[in-house]
């Protein structure tokens, strides 16, 4: 587990851009697990940045995403297949074939969820996993549960995840109340966790995650476990960590 603390978002995002970057460079045809929502947006802005001076390249790269809303078509403006295309795939040098999103329009969740298990594994898993963390812990759309489910599945949105996803929506009767994810088996498949986190109002589960107790109330604290973690905050996100575990920052 690593620690490494910015000064803000937008060194936060150079940052763990640099994490995905190198990973590229090391390997040109590494699979890239990607994330959506607000924090990953400066991540994605600097690898376009990186790519369209030619000092990073996709074209042999491929990646997975960790989910997406259940009832929403890829051409859907709030699909995270929408979000993916316009705010990194269309805007890079990547293969679309190679881009891979669960299909939140498959009447079969289960088949659904198995296919893409299956797929992350012929790939052999993600070289590095991108991912935020909701109010709640969540990674993915893993909500707190009695248990951790590993494979990809449908879940039911937790009522603050909904409230937090709102603001995307024109109003919130507009979130979809279901989505399929990733599982957090599905994720610790990967060989490398990137972890990203900026803001005071993250501060609480950061802690909460990586220095209380493993359980699926917190979904994130099963990061705990997982071999090659870095965790990638702004100050405001690591406050809390630097009050209670400040040897974790040193």
């Amino acid at each position: 587990m690593r620690f490494v603390s910015a000064s803000d978002y937008e060194q936060m995002s150079r940052k763990a851009a640099g994490v995905l970057a190198a990973q590229l460079l090391l390997k040109p045809d590494s699979v890239l697990g990607l994330a959506t929502g607000s924090t990953p947006l400066g991540i994605y802005q600097n690898l376009i940045a990186w790519n369209r001076e030619g000092m990073i390249d996709f074209s042999r790269a491929k990646s997975v995403n960790l989910d997406e809303y259940c009832g929403l078509s890829p051409e859907h403006d709030q699909s995270y297949a929408y979000y993916m295309r316009e705010n990194l795939f269309s805007r890079v040098n990547i293969d679309p074939a190679n881009t891979h999103i669960p299909n939140g329009l498959a009447e079969d969740a289960q088949a659904e969820g198995a296919a893409y298990d299956a797929l992350i594994r012929s790939l052999g898993g993600a070289d590095v996993q991108l991912l935020g963390i909701g109010h709640t812990g969540h990674i993915g759309f893993n909500e707190p549960a009695g248990e951790f489910i590993g494979p990809t599945h449908r879940v039911e949105l937790n009522p603050k995840t909904i409230e937090a996803n709102s603001r995307f929506f024109a109003s919130m009767d507009d979130v979809p109340r279901y989505a399929v994810t990733m599982g957090v088996g599905s994720i610790m498949y990967a060989k490398k966790i990137l972890l990203a986190a900026s803001g005071a109002d993250k501060a609480d589960i950061l802690y909460r995650s990586f220095f209380g107790p493993i359980t699926p109330q917190v979904p994130a604290s099963v990061l705990q476990l997982h071999r090659d973690v870095t965790v990638i905050a702004d100050e405001a996100a690591l406050s809390v960590i630097r009050e209670k575990a400040p040897e974790a920052l040193a």
